[in-house]
């Protein structure tokens, strides 16, 4: 989906169920460069002169201001400040973040010996097993910060610290697998 359409997904309904809390402070953190303070003005509700005061401040910062905002006007104050929190230690620390979207598969799937690949469509990261594996040949795909170069790698128990993996990917998507 091309970021316009999903701009028209925010005009035209998204409430608190179309996405998580994380997934929409993602899509807003994720804006454009050059669109970041043309987003601030129109949705969040900063005044024009406060705006006038940071629209020098690093662009990296002004998209969490945009995020944050944005989040707390759909989801409230509290759900904008864990998702912040999430990204910042899923992103620099190559943590689970708390607020991190998560998917479950059962320990009998495991049993069966899903693939990487499966689970990437499991995840609902990717919708199509060409894409998924495109994306493990070119070394975008991690389970736990580790690269993924083995489109027929089992997906094992022995993955799993506390019953979870992240899977990752590209740099900016990621994803809670839980083993129930």
């Amino acid at each position: 989906m091309l970021k316009w359409e999903k701009l028209s997904l925010v005009l035209y309904g998204w409430n608190k169920k179309s996405l998580s809390a994380y997934d929409y402070w993602q899509f807003w953190r994720n804006t454009d460069d050059r669109d970041v303070l043309k987003f601030i003005k129109i949705f969040t509700n900063l005044e024009v002169d406060e705006i006038d005061k940071i629209k020098n401040t690093e662009i990296n910062e002004l998209k969490i201001l945009l995020a944050n905002n944005a989040t707390k006007m759909l989801h409230g104050e509290d759900e904008a400040k864990k998702c912040e929190a999430s990204a910042k230690e899923t992103f620099s620390n190559n943590a689970l973040g708390d607020t991190l979207p998560s998917v479950s598969i059962s320990k009998k799937q495991l049993d069966e010996k899903i693939n990487i690949v499966e689970l990437i469509i499991l995840s609902k990261l990717e919708n199509s097993k060409s894409e998924a594996r495109r994306l493990i040949k070119g070394n975008g795909v991690k389970i736990n910060s580790q690269i993924i170069d083995d489109e027929k790698m089992i997906v094992t128990k022995k993955l799993f610290n506390n019953n979870l993996i992240k899977l990752s990917l590209g740099k900016k998507r990621h994803i809670k697998v839980k083993l129930s």
